[in-house]
């Protein structure tokens, strides 16, 4: 969640909301002040879903999530890096991609639903019950059905604050002092602003495709009965 009031070959200059809020309220604030947010430069995600070829952007993905934040771009990192692990230079065909994740933050299941949905999604999709968000639990293993290989796309837990979800608590409980917002502000605006900057290696390692045996079905997590919604 940042916002962009002049860019200089060595400067970025920001302006941030004094007082605690929940992420949906930043843009709000930012338009208040009128203040006009940026979007790092990173290549889109390109899938074919029905014989049409979508390229999804970082925009694109806070658009439809309603504001920047630190989970979409973590997971659009990782599914770059993932399709690009299983795919190569093709383009992925939607219907021979599965992805399983283990981390239920809302701008990150916004983007899956992007990807893997459209726009046109019946239902956001939430995290079942007893799903905890964690610097630890930024895990995405991604499937090619029709190679039978899969590949974990980890981060690397030290590119994500400790205490960062300490503090989304307490946002979301509105307990959260205008200095603890000073530092949560800030861990996102890195993030946001860092990742993209970041080679795949530096965020995730080397993870290496393997081939998988599966039997049964998984049910679509956004055909399921779901519970709560854990903000990013």
């Amino acid at each position: 969640m940042f916002c962009k009031l002049r860019i200089t070959p060595a400067i970025l200059l920001l302006a941030i909301c004094t007082s605690p809020l929940l992420g949906s309220e930043c843009a709000t604030c930012h338009a208040a002040k009128g203040v006009r947010e940026s979007t790092p430069a990173v290549e889109p995600i390109t899938i074919k879903a029905d014989g049409a070829v979508r390229k999804i952007s970082l925009a694109d993905a806070f658009r439809v999530h309603g504001h920047s934040c630190p989970g979409i771009t973590t997971t659009f990192r990782a599914l770059q890096y993932g399709l690009l692990l299983l795919f190569d230079k093709e383009i992925p065909e939607q219907k021979d991609l599965a992805i399983v994740v283990r981390t239920p933050i809302s701008g990150g299941l916004d983007l899956l639903d992007l990807v893997m949905i459209g726009e046109d999604r019946k239902q956001k999709t939430a995290p079942p019950k007893g799903m905890m968000a964690s610097r630890d639990s930024f895990i995405y293993t991604l499937y090619r059905k029709s190679t039978s290989t899969a590949v974990d796309i980890r981060l690397k837990p030290e590119h994500f604050p400790k205490d960062f979800f300490d503090y989304k608590k307490k946002q979301s409980e509105k307990k959260l002092s205008s200095e603890e917002w000073q530092v949560l502000h800030d861990y996102m605006k890195e993030i946001i602003l860092k990742f993209p900057t970041m080679s795949f290696e530096d965020l995730f390692g080397k993870p290496k495709p393997y081939k998988t045996i599966m039997w049964g079905t998984l049910m679509p997590a956004h055909q399921s009965s779901t519970s709560f919604t854990v903000n990013d």
